[in-house]
């Protein structure tokens, strides 16, 4: 009896964390399906509307790992619940006013309250969930954060569609608004991050959580989540530009076979959260995951297809490339002392963001440029690259 409880319990956590988490995907997508109608009511570049998303990540970035500290120190609870909130206000509002200057100010907004969900979620669940269990926890987590992606490009869309791009925004918020008070409602389930667990808090100060991110593993797990992450950026905020000029798909033909990019990498995730508590955090999980990955890129570079052979191979590419995420987050738990979860899940995670302040710009001018194949070239290379620093941290993670 105790073990369904506990069970029902974990359930429970895991699922009010990660709605929270797949929203903030909603979020962080919510611009780039849009770039295209943006371009041309609005007159703006893909290199301006590229800015916006490169303005999110560096907010986002550069606040993640204070953020991560504050955790730490204070819990999480408040502070996810308070970003949720500022965040969804801050996109809603982005449909308010028609102007470049208003949009970016909104953007600034959320990219601060976008540094929560990492720190405080993985803060959460290290403290709540049994390490059996854990790698799944990990899992569910970032399949709804896919899922999120996944369909936001759908709702962005068909809001815009039926009403207008205003709408879209304003909807999102609506609905971010309502998942916060929810989230708030049972915030005594999710207790207060580490304090639940019993693990002792970091007694060393500053001095030694910053050796501890300065670390060999941590910092090569920074450079992952930058190099990777800046690859499957690439595909999420140009690949329907791209597939739109290059294989001659429509706007919504190409936004559903981003979507089911999306959707397959969270079916990815499920999978490897399987295999991750199951075989542990091995090398030869990224070998295949990012080797195929990086072929499957080429292919729709260089291959006239028919639309539904597109979708499938984007779809393998997000599938195969999903079902790395729990080795990844594994490996990192790993080699993470007590005490310091939410401040290197931050840290580590804020690659991400810098990595996607990278590609927007990159990208956009590669379209400016007119050559949309290099958009999965470029995305292909960076996932191959990252084999690298996934191999370099799982040896300094042994020695």
């Amino acid at each position: 009896m105790a073990t369904v409880l506990g069970l029902r319990r974990d359930t429970r956590i895991i699922g009010l964390v990660s709605t929270a988490h797949g929203l903030s995907h909603v979020y962080y997508m919510a611009l780039p399906p849009l770039f295209p109608l943006l371009h041309t009511e609005l007159g703006l570049s893909y290199t301006a509307l590229g800015l916006l998303v490169t303005v999110f990540n560096l907010t986002s970035g550069l606040g993640q790992t204070p953020i991560g500290f504050l955790v730490d120190r204070i819990g999480s609870r408040a502070v996810l619940s308070a970003g949720l909130i500022v965040q969804a206000a801050a996109i809603g509002a982005i449909g308010l006013v028609p102007s470049y200057p208003w949009m970016f100010a909104c953007v600034v907004v959320a990219g601060i309250a976008h540094t929560v969900y990492h720190p405080a979620d993985y803060s959460i669940l290290s403290a709540t969930i049994p390490r059996d269990r854990l790698g799944r926890a990990y899992s569910l987590h970032s399949f709804a954060g896919n899922v999120g992606s996944a369909i936001s490009p759908v709702i962005m869309v068909a809001v815009a569609t039926r009403f207008d791009w205003h709408a879209s925004f304003f909807a999102i918020g609506i609905v971010g608004l309502a998942v916060a008070f929810t989230l708030t409602s049972q915030g005594a389930l999710l207790g207060n991050s580490h304090a639940v667990k019993g693990e002792r808090k970091s007694e060393g100060g500053w001095r030694t959580s910053l050796d501890v991110l300065l670390s060999r593993p941590i910092l090569l797990a920074f450079l992952f989540y930058v190099i990777v992450v800046a690859g499957t950026n690439g595909i999420r905020t140009f690949a329907v530009a791209a597939l739109v000029e290059l294989q001659n798909l429509s706007l919504d033909g190409a936004n559903a076979a981003l979507t089911g990019f999306m959707l397959c990498t969270a079916l990815g995730m499920l999978a490897g959260g399987v295999i991750a508590d199951r075989l542990g955090p091995r090398i030869a999980t990224a070998v295949v995951s990012l080797v195929t990955c990086s072929v499957l890129y080429v292919m729709l570079a260089e291959i006239a297809m028919p639309f539904i052979a597109i979708v499938v191979t984007l779809g393998a590419a997000g599938m195969i490339r999903g079902a790395l995420q729990a080795t990844r987050d594994l490996l990192i738990y790993s080699v993470t002392p007590e005490g310091e979860v939410g401040k290197v899940f931050a840290f580590v995670a804020s690659g991400s963001n810098f990595g996607g302040a990278v590609t927007p710009l990159l990208f956009g001018w590669i379209m400016d440029a007119g050559d949309p194949r290099l958009v999965f070239w470029v995305s292909a290379a960076l996932t191959l690259l990252g084999l690298v620093t996934f191999a370099g941290m799982k040896r300094a993670a042994v020695r």
